[in-house]
């Protein structure tokens, strides 16, 4: 094994010493500092991210690249260890995606209590207005809004402002623990029957956050206009 990944390295450094990077003729010595500091990076922006899958995965990439340069410098205890740990976070992307077995549900305001959703919001009140400044607590009371639970824990806000067949998003909040967009995908795709039973046929959300715009087209939104740095996205329900 260990002679297989020495080759496979080898093979690598000589291409990119012969042929360079960007044009920039590199010594072997310089190709593997540069190695070490981006997976230096990865692994040191793996400990910041608060997603566990996301974790896994720079962390994966960070381990395959000191491993790498463990075998290039022929620093044997560094490469063995670091494709150890790589082994550990492949196993560990594998059974993220196969052992969540997460249940999903959402009640309206009315039936969940509003005391206990005030005591929510108030906790996590500048996450949320960090990407929803401009939607007020009241604007949430006087809505259709519902409180998220994934396996009865509560974990985000989904309120709509129905106009007949259209509803504006007004919030579409998940805490950040819980932000893999499973629930997204339960909203608007899984249950979005849900939301045609009470008539509706589109939605549609505006938004300053960059960010929040760009989780909404992985939900199937697609941008309508962008006008003084207000997107307008729209997502029809099939």
């Amino acid at each position: 094994m260990e002679n297989a990944i020495a080759t496979a390295a080898a093979v690598v450094s000589n291409s990119c010493v012969a042929n360079g990077i960007f044009g920039l003729k590199l010594t072997s010595s310089q190709l593997y500092e540069i190695l070490s500091l981006l997976a230096s990076i990865l692994t040191a922006v793996s400990l910041t991210v608060k997603s566990l899958y996301k974790m896994r995965w720079l962390n994966l990439f960070g381990c395959i690249g000191f491993t790498i340069y463990g075998v290039l410098i022929k620093a044997w205890p560094l490469a063995i260890v670091n494709f150890y740990i790589a082994i550990i976070d492949a196993l560990g992307i594998i059974k993220l995606k196969n052992s969540d077995k997460s249940t999903f549900y959402f009640g309206e305001l009315g039936d969940i209590g509003e005391k206990y959703f005030e005591q929510f919001y108030q906790f996590y009140e500048d996450d949320i207005r960090s990407f929803f400044p401009d939607v007020s607590y009241s604007n949430l009371e006087l809505a259709k809004t519902y409180v998220l639970f994934r396996d009865m824990i509560p974990v985000g806000i989904f309120s709509i402002k129905q106009d007949g067949k259209v509803a504006q998003v007004l919030m579409d909040y998940v805490v950040p623990r819980y932000r893999d967009g499973q629930f997204g995908f339960t909203m608007y795709v899984k249950k979005v029957y849900v939301f045609r039973d009470l008539g509706i046929t589109k939605f549609e959300a505006f938004t300053r956050v960059s960010s929040h715009a760009e989780y909404l087209k992985r939900m199937g939104f697609v941008v309508e206009n962008n006008e003084d740095g207000i997107m307008h996205l729209v997502k029809k329900l099939n």
